[in-house]
């Protein structure tokens, strides 16, 4: 399987993004947990932990005895055990079998199929670990619109630096069909229409854009006084010096059952 690349780096900036996003979505993760039907499991595991947020939120809403993050960056699994005292963390790349954890009972990952490729095979690893019935909650975006012209085009290069990469911004339109075969059954898929102040947006994504600029792929690909105009257009978003209205994300949040 060809290797993954995580373009949205582990650097200070990025770090900070991942804290604003953890605020920005909790309501939506809380709700999609909040419906898990496995409750106090012996383990939970949050895949992609990052700087440990989302662990901390498995922790709260569905009291595990034990909560191991799994994570690729040990500069954010560092992090995360500062973030996320009572859990554990575990540097690994979760794509690739086996998993440093057994039998699961939950399993959770937040925009984090985003950035892989060959989901089919990633899901199956995960069936692998997990325990006999097992439930797997996976947050993705479906879509992302918008009116501000600033903020279409950053979706469509954010959109064309994945691709080239095997990876899928609006990864939840295909999600239904990678989980054919690979030992989950689909319990419930939900597409939930989350809208997001272009300010609030704007901000995450600026801090995205200071970070994978210097991808070489988007160094060659992209006009670089282009990118200058964007930062410049979201920073101007995002301090609320240029109105943008809304963003309009169609999520897709599935929970799955081992079979």
């Amino acid at each position: 399987m060809a290797e993954n690349r995580y373009t949205f780096g582990d650097n200070t900036r990025a770090s900070a993004r991942l804290r604003r996003l953890a605020e920005v979505y909790e309501s939506e993760t809380r709700a999609l947990l909040d419906r898990c039907p496995v409750h106090a499991p012996a383990l939970a595991v949050d895949l992609g932990a990052g700087p440990g947020w989302s662990t901390r939120l498995v922790q709260s809403v569905l009291s595990p005895v034990r909560t191991v993050g799994l994570e690729a960056s040990e500069r954010y699994a560092e992090e995360a055990r500062h973030n996320a005292p009572g859990a554990e963390f575990i540097v690994c790349d979760v794509t690739r079998s086996p998993l440093p954890v057994e039998r699961p009972e939950v399993l959770f990952c937040r925009f984090l199929l985003t950035h892989l490729r060959d989901l089919h095979h990633v899901l199956g690893a995960w069936a692998a670990a997990a325990a006999p019935r097992a439930r797997l909650l996976v947050h993705e975006t479906e879509r992302l619109e918008a009116d501000h012209p600033t903020l279409r085009r950053y979706y469509e290069l954010v959109g064309q630096l994945q691709r080239h990469y095997g990876q899928s911004l609006h990864v939840g339109e295909s999600l239904g069909a990678a989980f054919n075969g690979t030992g989950w059954v689909i319990e419930e898929r939900v597409h939930p229409l989350v809208e997001k102040p272009a300010a609030v947006m704007a901000e995450l994504h600026l801090a995205n854009l200071r970070t994978w600029r210097d991808d070489a792929f988007a160094r060659a690909a992209f006009d670089a006084g282009e990118l200058e105009h964007l930062d410049a257009s979201l920073e101007r978003i995002a301090r609320g010096d240029e109105e943008a209205g809304i963003v309009r994300n169609t999520a897709c949040q599935i929970q799955a059952r081992r079979v």
